[in-house]
């Protein structure tokens, strides 16, 4: 494998696992963000200018951006602004990181800096589809107060991840109810052995649930839809924002509701940088010449 040094620019713990792994790979990497990361080679952190030095991939976290500007750096001890990074950047190089907007991608197109969002890659989608079904079920196991065996549980949204929660949810002995808003979806519900739901019709069947599951990014399960839950379901969205569940209406109405967001970076930080690590190998096999 030929050798690149790589640049890690903040983000999460999956980061920090990341570029351990990428260590362990002999590959030159250095790091800035981390100090609160409790991992003692990652106390400190070297000037920015070194780090991007000579770097040919940079890895940002997943979102790249947090607030106003700045980078998504949760372990860091300082902000650092984007537009400070874009300057010091190599020309290129390349940008792979989460959640890219399209300001983002204009800005370093005009610094000749290539880029990958890792959030379009399907390979980690899936990966990651199945480390947020994991956790899912730790937070099932965790907040109900009955076993997953026997339950009934409602998965809204047939994609990616609800795939892998029906079925480990299935292998636990749940009985699986899964609604989707497309004929196929709804005919692969039923050919997998699940009780299928047209999404259109999910007020006729929450009354009764122990757990509704939500999977989809936009408002689907409504004031209307959980004034007809019992007040004992436990409800837990993992889709991104805005999530898919009234969490206000859910909350006057006195149910037990968690929205769970990347749950690989926080129930498997390690598995999940092994996904990125991963995902950025084959992404520069794809740009040519970095695998022998």
């Amino acid at each position: 494998m030929l050798r690149k040094k790589f640049a890690i620019i903040g983000g999460d713990m999956r980061n920090v696992y990341l570029a351990d792994l990428l260590k362990k790979d002999y590959q030159y990497v250095e790091i800035y963000g981390f100090e609160k990361s409790g991992k003692p080679w990652a106390l400190k952190s070297s000037p920015l200018d070194f780090v991007l030095e000579g770097s040919r991939v940079v890895v940002g976290g997943i979102p790249l951006l947090g607030d106003n500007g700045f980078l998504n750096m949760p372990l860091a001890k300082e902000k650092l602004c984007f537009s400070e990074l874009l300057e010091k950047i190599p020309e290129g190089a390349h940008l792979i990181a989460g959640r890219l907007t399209q300001q983002v991608k204009e800005q370093l197109e005009q610094k000749k800096v290539k880029y990958t969002d890792l959030l379009d890659r399907e390979e980690m989608a899936v990966l990651n589809a199945a480390a947020t079904a994991e956790g899912a079920v730790g937070i099932l196991l965790q907040e109900m107060p009955i076993t997953l065996l026997g339950s009934r549980i409602l998965i809204v949204g047939y994609g990616r991840i609800g795939k892998n929660l029906a079925r480990l949810l299935h292998g636990f002995g749940a009985e699986v109810w899964a609604a989707a808003r497309q004929y196929a979806d709804i005919a692969w519900i039923e050919a997998h052995g699940y009780k299928p739901v047209p999404i259109h019709h999910l007020a006729r069947f929450v009354s009764d649930m122990d757990a509704i599951v939500n999977t989809v990014p936009a408002l689907v399960i409504t004031k209307d839809i959980l004034e007809k839950a019992r007040n004992d379901c436990f409800l837990l969205d993992l889709a991104s924002a805005p999530g898919g569940i009234d969490f206000k209406a859910a909350e006057a109405i006195g149910l037990k509701v968690r929205w769970a967001l990347s749950l690989p970076g926080k129930v498997a930080p390690m598995t999940a940088g092994d996904i990125i690590r991963r995902t950025i190998y084959n992404i520069l096999e794809e740009e040519g010449g970095v695998l022998s």
